[in-house]
């Protein structure tokens, strides 16, 4: 069993069980999604965690394989991408949920070279996705921003 492996179940368990007790918090009416998403999350990582216990074939001994791991780290790749989430939060703030998650996913696909008509199509795909899920199916609001509030 590798370490890396094993620190991923854990964390996902343990993500699980925090949502599961946040969703407990929301009305009746809205704990059936999240708690479906979260038992299919739960149960996919203790398969995770069940194959990785038959591949080591009764030896139940944890490699450290961290180093090998972290070998091609990119820190270049890793800080953009964290300073760009926290750029779209930012913005998420400021000018509501659309308009930041379209200069966010440009902006990425940008930084990694990706083609202009696969991030076209990726931007449109996933706006009508989001906007089909997230405003009509769960009628869930998304933040409208204070600078788009101002305006309308």
């Amino acid at each position: 069993m590798k370490k890396s492996e094993l620190s991923v179940v854990i964390f996902m368990l343990g993500f699980c069980a925090f949502f599961f007790y946040e969703t407990l918090q929301l009305p009746p009416a809205a704990q059936s999604y999240p708690k479906f998403v979260i038992g299919l999350l739960t149960v996919l990582t203790l398969m995770q965690l069940v194959k990785m216990g038959v591949s080591g074939h009764g030896h139940y001994k944890v490699v450290n394989d961290l180093p090998e791991v972290w070998k091609g780290f990119l820190s270049r790749q890793f800080f953009t991408f964290f300073f760009g989430c926290i750029g779209f939060f930012v913005l998420m703030y400021l000018v509501g949920f659309y308009l930041s998650a379209i200069i966010y996913l440009v902006g990425m696909m940008h930084y990694f070279h990706i083609a202009g008509k696969y991030m076209a199509i990726t931007v449109a795909v996933l706006m009508v996705l989001i906007y089909v899920v997230f405003s009509e199916f769960l009628a869930v609001p998304l933040p409208d921003g204070l600078l788009l509030e101002e305006i309308l």
